[in-house]
């Protein structure tokens, strides 16, 4: 999906926001949802925003530094796959229609 400038620059604004924990509306984060379903670019920007949110920046340097930087899950343990226990399909299920299709 390709975004307009003036689009980029609106999601990129409502992800900073995101990111340092301010308000954000509803129907913003609608919009910002809406793009990261279909571009995922978008979503790995707001993957990375609410880890930054959540857990703060990390020590670039660490692990959990190179996990946050590329947006991936796995700075809680709860997110980790666990394969004696996690079935891949239902691991996968929550993530955008981009991922499911691979």
């Amino acid at each position: 999906m390709f975004l307009s400038n003036q689009t980029r620059l609106k999601i990129q604004e409502i992800i900073k926001r995101i990111s340092l924990d301010k308000e954000v509306s509803l129907s913003e984060r609608l919009f910002v949802e809406k793009h990261a379903k279909h571009s995922s670019t978008v979503w790995t920007w707001l993957r990375k925003a609410n880890s930054l949110r959540r857990y703060g920046k990390q020590n670039q340097e660490s692990i959990n530094g190179l996990i946050q930087s590329l947006g991936l899950d796995g700075l809680d343990s709860e997110s980790h796959f666990d394969p004696k226990n996690d079935d891949i399909a239902d691991w996968f299920s929550g993530s955008p229609d981009w991922v499911r299709r691979s």
